[in-house]
């Protein structure tokens, strides 16, 4: 009889230590190592989804062997960069974005006197360097005080001469060619900002832009870690995405966007598990607008920000040639293949 009580003993605490590992695999299971929510990746996704690249060679080797096709990048005039692009292009049938700025002319303020006349040559140099590319867009956030050089120096008529003048040259080479314009207009979650970006962005549109312009670039960040489906964010970021839609009437192109999965500056804000439900939101929720026609997630590989040391990269940094995977890679990869991109 003591043995079997204590058979019965030890049954119960068998039952008991289950119960308590279903109730642990559960909770992990709704709320991920770090306490987010897991979300539901998003499936048939309409957009083109593609990554954003500082032309590190290895990670991007490693994205096209991967089956990712479509990076942004900006161009500069050095045959490392061509050939690489070629190469690409030919053995994997890469799709470049390629940002026409302060790099096609030879860096951030190594010509701070270039004119209009030395920005046209740098458009036609880059046509002629990179034929693989179809698609080109007009400088990387002109309103950024750290990318105003020369003639593009904050004003908005500068600002549109150059997008009609890259467009004329693009289009008289290859009129099939698609220009996409504003460099990034931004939705910052800073309501004073953005509304001066958008009436700055608006004079442009005065000009007469939309003659000139195939689709229109948007920078959409969130502020900290906090999710979409929290403070509010997508009532917000849906009225700006929608004032620059109702302005332009031209498809809208999400060409950054993104979360680090690490900040040397704020270790314990961010993490991987943080990064891959808001990857999951953020795609989720410009595929639910039709005018909204590709997302460019922020980034594929590398440090952002200066000191603060933001990585946003789906490669992150502990391997230093390549990148080891986050989670958010195989999430990313995952939506890829139920994109636009894949058909």
């Amino acid at each position: 009889m003591k043995e079997m009580a204590l058979n019965k003993a030890n049954l119960l605490a068998i039952l008991v230590l289950a119960a308590i590992l279903v109730a642990a695999v559960v909770f992990f299971w709704h709320t991920g190592l770090s306490g987010v929510s897991i979300v539901k990746l998003p499936e048939n996704v309409s957009l083109v989804v593609g990554v954003g690249t500082h032309g590190n060679s290895s990670s991007e080797t490693r994205a096209l062997m991967s089956g990712v096709k479509y990076y942004r990048t900006d161009i500069n005039l050095s045959s490392v960069q061509a050939n690489q692009i070629m190469s690409e292009n030919q053995q994997f049938s890469a799709q470049y974005l390629g940002i026409l700025d302060y790099e096609t002319l030879a860096g951030i303020g190594a010509n701070g006197n270039w004119n209009l006349s030395s920005w046209n040559a740098s458009v036609s140099n880059a046509l002629q360097e990179y034929p693989e590319i179809r698609t080109w867009e007009i400088w990387n956030e002109p309103l950024v005080p750290q990318f105003q050089t020369g003639y593009m120096n904050g004003s908005a008529y500068n600002y549109y001469r150059i997008i009609r003048s890259a467009y004329e040259i693009i289009k008289a080479k290859e009129p099939n060619a698609t220009v996409v314009c504003f460099g990034g207009a931004p939705i910052s979650e800073a309501p004073a900002s953005d509304y001066y970006a958008f009436e700055w962005y608006s004079r442009v549109w005065s000009y007469g832009a939309a003659d000139y312009c195939d689709a229109v670039s948007i920078h959409a960040y969130a502020e900290g870690a906090a999710l979409l489906n929290q403070s509010g964010k997508t009532p917000y970021w849906t009225e700006v995405l929608s004032a620059y839609w109702n302005l332009t009437h031209k498809q809208v192109w999400i060409t950054e966007t993104g979360m680090p999965a690490y900040s040397y500056a704020y270790p314990s804000v961010y993490s991987q598990q943080v990064q891959n439900a808001f990857l999951a939101q953020n795609i989720g929720f410009f595929n639910s607008f039709s005018y909204v026609k590709r997302v460019y997630w922020y980034d594929l590989w590398g440090l952002s920000d200066g000191s603060v040391g933001n990585d946003f990269g789906l490669l992150n940094l502990s391997e230093p040639y390549s990148g080891t995977p986050n989670v958010a890679w195989h999430s990313f990869l995952s939506i890829y293949n139920s994109s636009a991109s894949d058909r």
